[in-house]
């Protein structure tokens, strides 16, 4: 009779079908289902507190070990190609996300830090600690939730962030396979970024750091229009600056991309034409403001061609240089180049929380959403965490229900289907009866964060680690 399909899913069982184990089907009473401890990880280090070399680096080193020139840790123990982690690599931060066994805590920590960030700051021979942040359980998530709704954006409130994270998480979810934990903590991500959007007005404009950017070459030249304006770059970042510079009018805009094609198609689409990336030296040249927003690991703006674009250059037109990319695509020294004002991310940050001081009580609405969805993830934790024990006492249940059922059935053969179905009825609405409420009790106690004292508890009331199977209990016990 073990082979009885009705006891291998109490969901499903005769005569007590309860809205309360929905969800429980395919879990076994056993010890293998129980959960091992699990916390949310943020590894990390972003701008403004750390260095833009060493973000530089980081971004780097984390490109190298996604493309698979550098996958292990430790002698090859810890993969960190990744697997089960996602990498949100921005304009500036990268951060691991993770969600790990708590015995396994410390190890990936000390991983990620030793393959990514301390060999960063080698390449950079950064002569203190590198600037790396670590968030544990509710706070990774806290993080998360808040990166993801623009909280913590060099633009605060912009919009494009909650994409990167989303598909920083589906990535590693397409790549290595659905991980429950990842998908829950991406969920909340999505939720929060969602509400803080729809119900405060801090992304109000369309704001992103591309925006600020654009705002800020209006503010230095009075005015894009009939300014000869370059975009290099015609990846996400160079779109939406094109959106811009389009919005703000009269510009005549040049869009340069080592895909000549690419530059082509974004040039089109925003009344722009495009060039080829060999011609840079005569389209800086001949332009008044360069937006640079290309992938490259290393500068593509020198100081060299910087200088020989403003030779000769009117001392009245200045060319304004605003550097998007990390790592960055213009050589610092361009900065001192006479003729030349440049600008990088930290101006652009500076701009974009100045803007931001009428705006503070949409920051700290957003703040409380936040935290509404965090109290939401973690108390859905709780319970998922109960499910197996629920798994178990039902099934246990059910177990000692269908062996009185064999037992009485078989001492009085003659039984008709009626009475059968009656009694079978009966013993069901019994085990639902004195189970239901213990099962809203648990889900109650894990909302509340009691979950695993309880379910430690009535493991060991009914003996649930037990490999009895569904012997039933000696009559008196």
């Amino acid at each position: 009779m073990k082979g009885d399909t009705r006891r291998a899913s109490p969901a499903g069982a005769r005569g007590y079908e309860d809205p309360e184990l929905r969800g429980l089907e395919g879990l076994s009473p056993h010890r293998a289902d129980r959960q091992e401890v699990l916390i949310e990880l943020c590894v990390g280090t972003s701008l403004p507190g750390a260095p833009m070399e060493f973000l530089e680096a980081s971004v780097t080193r984390v490109r190298h070990a996604m493309d698979g020139a550098e996958r292990h840790a430790d002698g090859g123990k810890i993969c960190l190609r990744p697997a089960n982690m996602a990498v949100v690599s921005t304009c500036n931060r990268v951060e691991f996300y993770l969600v790990v066994e708590a015995d396994a805590v410390e190890e990936m920590i000390h991983a990620i830090r030793a393959e990514i960030f301390l060999r960063a700051a080698d390449d950079v021979s950064l002569e203190s600690d590198p600037p790396v942040y670590v968030h544990r359980g509710p706070e990774a998530v806290r993080h998360l939730c808040r990166v993801a709704a623009g909280l913590d954006s060099l633009a605060i409130g912009e919009h494009e962030i909650a994409g990167q994270v989303s598909r920083a998480f589906a990535r590693t979810i397409e790549n290595e396979g659905p991980d429950r934990a990842l998908i829950a903590m991406a969920e909340a991500a999505r939720r929060a970024s969602g509400r803080v959007r729809a119900e405060t007005g801090i992304g109000r404009g369309q704001i992103s750091l591309s925006s600020v950017a654009v705002e800020l070459a209006e503010r230095e030249m009075g005015s894009l229009r009939g300014k000869r304006v370059l975009v290099i770059g015609a990846g996400k970042v160079g779109r939406l600056a094109c959106r811009k510079i389009d919005r703000a009018g009269g510009a005549v805009l040049t869009v340069a991309n080592r895909s000549f094609d690419n530059a082509e198609a974004l040039a089109t689409e925003f009344n722009g034409v495009a060039a080829p990336f060999q011609a840079l030296p005569q389209l800086l040249a001949e332009s008044d403001a360069v937006f640079s927003t290309t992938g490259s690991l290393e500068p593509i703006l020198s100081v060299s061609l910087a200088e020989r674009a403003t030779t000769g250059r009117p001392v009245d037109r200045p060319l304004v240089i605003v550097d998007l990319a990390v790592p960055r695509d213009v050589e610092p020294g361009v900065g001192d180049v006479e003729g030349v004002r440049l600008f990088g991310l930290d101006e652009l940050s500076d701009l974009s929380r100045a803007s931001m001081k009428g705006r503070l009580g949409e920051v700290e609405q957003a703040e409380e959403i936040i935290g509404d969805e965090v109290g939401h993830y973690a108390r859905a934790r709780h319970i998922e965490r109960v499910r197996p024990v629920l798994a178990a006492l039902w099934q246990r249940a059910e177990g000692l229900r269908q062996s009185e059922l064999d037992r009485i059935f078989g001492d009085f053969e003659g039984v008709d289907a009626e009475t059968r179905g009656r009694i079978e009825h009966l013993a069901g609405a019994l085990v639902r009866k004195i189970l239901h409420e213990p099962s809203l009790a648990m889900r109650s106690a894990s909302a509340d964060g009691q979950s695993d004292e309880y379910a430690d508890i009535v493991r060991r009331l009914f003996a649930l680690d037990d490999d009895r199977g569904d012997a039933p209990e000696p009559e008196g016990a």
